[in-house]
């Protein structure tokens, strides 16, 4: 995949969901003066405008794991993030220190699970340093938290993309869209929320996913992802 067709691929999936929030806000709350907003279509619309920023984010860094696994690159040839990613699955193991079974784990004790997941590891390390580096998407940018400020620092920086390419204002955006989504779906938000801060926030949410999506596609045309970049395009 080139950079003109990731970027197409970003906008096609930008403009539908652009084109369904702003829909529904026409739906919603276009005959009504700003005034008379209900409370309930504003939450509707805070609960879809965090769904479809996290699927867009989610989208949009997977499709920049494709990217760098179409370059077929080594280990070597990556930034040490991406190795990290790739071994994802197998520091979890580590972590939870279990057996790929529950037989396993019954059979087994702790320190012989332990020394089992670090052959493992290391056996694993072997094949990823090998050969050409697979990463899967889902474990370089797991969202097992929803997507706030240290979800999307997080998977920025196991991409090798500088945080700071967000701005801090975005982050204080996303980070308040997740906590109304997440207070409206626990019912602990009935107040009505100010117009203005409603639009503010609609505003810089929108700006995020056009702005992720010009982030994904320097990060590729830069190839962020090498430890040395242009060394791809010299194979």
């Amino acid at each position: 995949m080139n950079v003109a067709e990731l970027r197409a691929q970003l906008e096609e999936d930008l403009t539908w969901r652009l084109d369904e929030l702003r829909h529904l806000r026409n739906r919603l709350l276009g005959s009504d003066s700003e005034s008379d907003w209900s409370v309930s279509s504003m939450r509707a619309i805070l609960v879809m405008q965090y769904a479809h920023l996290e699927g867009f984010t989610r989208n949009a860094f997977a499709l920049y794991v494709a990217v760098i696994n179409s370059h077929q690159v080594t280990a070597a040839q990556l930034k040490p993030q991406l190795l990290a990613a790739a071994l994802g699955v197998e520091f979890d193991a580590l972590r939870k220190n279990k057996g790929e079974t529950e037989d396993e784990d019954e059979d087994e004790g702790k320190l012989t699970r332990r020394a089992r997941n670090h052959v493992s590891f290391l056996q694993r390390l072997q094949e990823l340093t090998s050969g050409h580096l697979e990463i899967a998407a889902e474990t370089a940018i797991s969202m097992e938290m929803n997507l706030g400020r240290d979800v999307l620092r997080r998977c920025l920086y196991m991409l090798a993309i500088p945080m700071d390419e967000v701005s801090r204002a975005q982050y204080n955006s996303i980070e308040f869209v997740k906590n109304s989504r997440n207070d409206i779906a626990h019912g602990s938000r009935k107040e009505r929320i100010s117009t203005g801060m409603f639009k503010a926030h609609t505003v810089k949410c929108e700006q995020f996913m056009n702005d992720l999506a010009r982030i994904i596609t320097s990060a590729t045309a830069r190839q962020l992802f090498l430890s040395t970049p242009g060394e791809a395009a010299k194979k």
